[in-house]
């Protein structure tokens, strides 16, 4: 009877993991009991089954509702990995796309790291793809910005070099040549790229105050 009574109370505990395991020692202990009188057998017993099916079942139901949010988790997981495969796919045409393709990719982290497990079978094979996926995107991005930055140098280092050159021509005195020259170094100008701008406005600047040294000497 104080066995019936133990595991009734254990029915109404809200850990069902924990009443569950403290059945099974109160099963161990029914088992180990002696025996009572037979017009009270199986009363008692079916006493202490419905007081067992009752914990059971809430232990079952328990991990059923685990295992739908786990697979509910695999799949939000999943469209995760979805979208920075396809942000991997996109084209980016310049420093603004990587810029906002990186804010969104943070977010989806963000987003990650607010889901819970997924099955365990799958919850290592998943997390593998989200970071592969990010890694990718990563690498991509340091690998541009470091081609960009190698650009930046080299279409520099071409201004200097046009800026030299407009410097040593500037003073020269055979009017029609020179001209034809500037006219040549500044469609070249036209044709180097991008440098950062705050130095490609100063370069600008000492290559403008070159040609229109010599025009205005022509004058």
């Amino acid at each position: 009877t104080k066995l019936c009574e133990a595991a009734e109370t254990l029915a109404e505990l809200d850990d069902c993991i924990s009443a569950f395991r403290q059945l099974q020692e109160l099963h161990t202990k029914y088992r180990e009991t002696g025996p009572v009188a037979k017009e009270f057998r199986e009363e008692i017993w079916q006493r202490f089954k419905a007081a067992s099916t009752i914990i059971n079942k809430r232990h079952q139901q328990h991990f059923e509702e685990l295992r739908a949010r786990e697979e509910e988790n695999l799949q939000k997981k999943t469209e995760l990995c979805e979208k920075i495969e396809a942000i991997n796919t996109r084209e980016m045409k310049g420093s603004a796309d990587w810029d906002n393709a990186t804010k969104e990719i943070i977010a989806i982290q963000a987003e990650w790291k607010n889901i819970g497990f997924a099955p365990q079978k799958m919850n290592v094979k998943i997390f593998e793809r989200f970071r592969a996926s990010c890694d990718s995107f990563f690498a991509r991005k340091t690998e541009y910005f470091r081609d960009l930055k190698q650009g930046y140098k080299e279409n520099a280092e071409k201004k200097r070099a046009l800026i030299a050159r407009a410097n040593e021509l500037k003073d020269n005195t055979d009017w029609k040549n020179t001209a034809n020259l500037f006219l040549e170094l500044q469609k070249e100008w036209k044709t180097i790229g991008p440098v950062p701008k705050k130095q490609g406005d100063q370069l600008w600047e000492e290559f403008l105050a070159a040609c229109n040294s010599f025009f205005e000497a022509r004058k």
